[in-house]
């Protein structure tokens, strides 16, 4: 009788897994409304994706050994010794030529970004005049549209003093990133004291 009861049960689960499904128009469903509306669908293999597991924890890394238990083949080999040349390998003579190399290289690249940053303080100190002489001291003129609706004309004058604000945020923070990119000879003149 359990075996019976045991096989019936998983015949259920069975034919519930492949149950027929139907696309009408947009919608997919096991149970359609109007058959002549609908499309059977191909049985398809379901597909389970596992989600991804946390990495473990690291364990702590052992503390070195006390340097009376290193046995002397253990021990690292010096730094000016053939075998720390050996082990640094062919390329460590290479990386060590390609420093003094390099050092005009970035000297070209932070000129270059002082060249924009210098650009673009222009710009802003342009924008930020023609903000001050359209602000007019607060009081800028009114266009034709201001005229009728004086709500408008107080939105377009608190819209103007923001960007002044920002605008000299902007040339704030321009003329600090250029004073933290002086070039090395402008380094020199601002640190040589100066004679009275």
């Amino acid at each position: 009788m359990p075996v019976l009861f045991l096989w019936l049960l998983m015949g259920a689960a069975n034919s519930q897994a492949q149950e027929a499904i139907y696309r009408c128009g947009q919608e997919y469903t096991n149970q359609p409304r109007a058959m002549a509306l609908c499309e059977r669908l191909a049985p398809q293999a379901i597909t389970v994706i596992n989600g991804t597991r946390p990495s473990p924890v690291p364990s702590p890394v052992p503390s070195p050994m006390p340097s009376s238990l290193v046995v002397p083949s253990m021990a690292p080999p010096a730094l000016n010794s053939p075998a720390a040349h050996r082990a640094a390998g062919p390329d460590s003579d290479a990386r060590s030529a390609e420093a003094p190399r390099a050092a005009p290289q970035q000297a070209a690249r932070d000129a270059a970004a002082r060249a924009v940053l210098e650009q673009e303080l222009l710009k802003a100190q342009a924008q930020l005049a023609q903000l001050r002489q359209d602000f007019n001291h607060g009081e800028p003129e009114k266009w034709a549209s201001e005229s009728r609706n004086h709500q408008k004309y107080l939105d377009r004058v608190a819209a103007l003093k923001a960007a002044i604000e920002r605008s000299e945020r902007d040339i704030d923070s321009l003329q600090r990133e250029l004073t933290r990119r002086q070039m090395p000879s402008q380094l020199q003149t601002s640190r040589t004291p100066r004679s009275p």
